[in-house]
């Protein structure tokens, strides 16, 4: 059983990879199988994880703004292959630069800047990147795309990024529990930081997230595994008042490939975190999260974990990508 995969991995145990953890595995609006164990951190007076308990999704948030990307597409506000110049005013090298080319990794924009400590400048500095003619095209994974999306769409409607997301995806879904900057006095929430690092419980760990207020297309996002297994089942599900067919037919369509093949938000075919089971439609997090779907058979499963607490690197949490990814996979059609 997959439980007692995770258990082995979980502190204090000598191979121990996170400090918690929770998973899900669902199929077709039903929760197959979920599960949780660990605690809040190593710390030894730390609660106990529990089912309500809230991780930091990290880059798995990316696939709520692809989401909303594709609702705003599908809606005929924001076009995907429309240059950003067209509904947002940016510099003149960056008005060509679509939101396709944002949210697939090929703008040719630098994946790795000097980060800033506030909004503000965040923002600033975001709008003063210019596209490598050279790189455009090329499949380089970064965070660069979805904070100018995000930011770009909050330019377009006069408004916040949470509220936007709010209001177009996570309150018709019924997602009231996947939250921006969680309170510690209403949630219980796994630290997610390197043993020696001062991020408060509740602050998302990735810099440039926690710069912009909590609030990015890259990151920000806490949830449960399962609030995090509702949100794909209603990707996978068909189509209903809000994920139409155009809007699965952006997340599950791949259009750019290096390592993996890149749709809006999902990667496919990433042995490398899925193994055998690359056949579904995935994204990983910098803080030990997975989230994987398969729109042909509405299988769906999240592993939630907080990998930093232990100096656990990306290479060791693969490893329980894959062990999770592989026992979903064989719950599949």
């Amino acid at each position: 059983m997959i439980q007692e995969v995770l258990e082995l991995h979980t502190w204090p145990k000598p191979q121990s990879r996170f400090s918690g953890y929770q998973f899900t595995l669902m199929h077709s609006g039903q929760v197959i199988e979920t599960g949780h164990g660990g605690r809040l951190s190593t710390s030894a007076e730390a609660a106990p994880a529990t089912p309500d308990s809230v991780f930091d999704l990290a880059s798995v948030t990316k696939l709520y703004t692809a989401t909303l990307a594709s609702i705003l597409h599908d809606a005929g506000e924001v076009d995907l292959d429309a240059p950003i110049g067209d509904w947002v005013a940016v510099e003149a090298e960056l008005s060509q630069t679509t939101s396709r080319e944002l949210l697939t990794h090929v703008s040719g924009l630098p994946p790795w800047w000097d980060e800033q400590s506030t909004r503000a400048s965040t923002i600033s500095k975001l709008y003063e990147l210019t596209p490598s003619p050279q790189q455009r095209g090329e499949l380089v994974y970064s965070c660069t795309g979805y904070s100018m999306y995000a930011m770009s769409v909050e330019q377009k409607y006069g408004t916040t990024f949470d509220q936007i997301l709010g209001a177009r995806l996570l309150d018709p879904l019924g997602l009231e529990e996947t939250v921006f900057n969680p309170s510690g006095e209403r949630y219980e929430i796994v630290t997610a930081k390197e043993p020696n690092e001062d991020v408060p419980p509740g602050k998302v760990h990735d810099p440039r997230a926690r710069a912009l207020d909590g609030v990015s297309g890259n990151a920000g996002l806490f949830a449960n595994s399962s609030q995090v297994a509702r949100f794909l089942d209603a990707l996978a599900g068909g189509d209903n008042a809000v994920i139409t067919a155009g809007v699965r037919r952006e997340l599950f369509t791949p259009s750019a490939s290096s390592e993996w093949e890149q749709a809006i938000g999902f990667r496919f075919q990433d042995v490398g975190r899925l193994g055998s089971a690359s056949h579904f439609f995935s994204h990983s997090g910098f803080t030990g999260t997975l989230a994987m779907t398969n729109p042909e058979t509405s299988v769906s499963g999240v592993l939630l974990t907080n990998r930093l607490q232990c100096d656990t690197t990306r290479e060791q949490i693969a490893e329980a990508y894959v062990s999770f990814a592989e026992w979903v996979g064989r719950h599949d059609g």
